[in-house]
């Protein structure tokens, strides 16, 4: 039969754990205490995000769900005047043609 050996975490006297169970702790343990140039970018991003996205002209999410519905109100609006262009078409019409006949008064 096999034995399981049960290793103590520093720092824990009344708590004993497996080492598979130790080992899960390894990576956030190493992670606290290694200074990285991704955690040093992501404070400044963090500080700096509203300043960096007005200068650089980025666009948010709220800027394209924004220019998203505009773009749909702008389809929207192209399909009634492609449904009525025979009939804005016929007022343009008689409306030059009522301006000329004014003109020539």
């Amino acid at each position: 039969m096999r034995q399981l050996t049960i290793y103590g975490t520093p720092g824990r006297t009344t708590e004993k754990y497996p080492l598979l169970e130790s080992m899960k702790e390894i990576p956030a343990v190493i992670d606290e205490h290694l200074p990285t140039m991704d955690k040093g970018l992501d404070e400044y991003f963090d500080r700096n995000f509203p300043a960096i996205i007005s200068e650089w002209g980025l666009v948010t999410s709220i800027h394209l769900k924004n220019l998203e519905r505009r773009l749909d109100r702008v389809h929207r609006q192209i399909d009634v005047l492609e449904k009525n262009k025979n009939e804005l078409e016929k007022r343009a019409f008689a409306l030059d043609k009522e301006l000329r006949r004014l003109e020539g008064q």
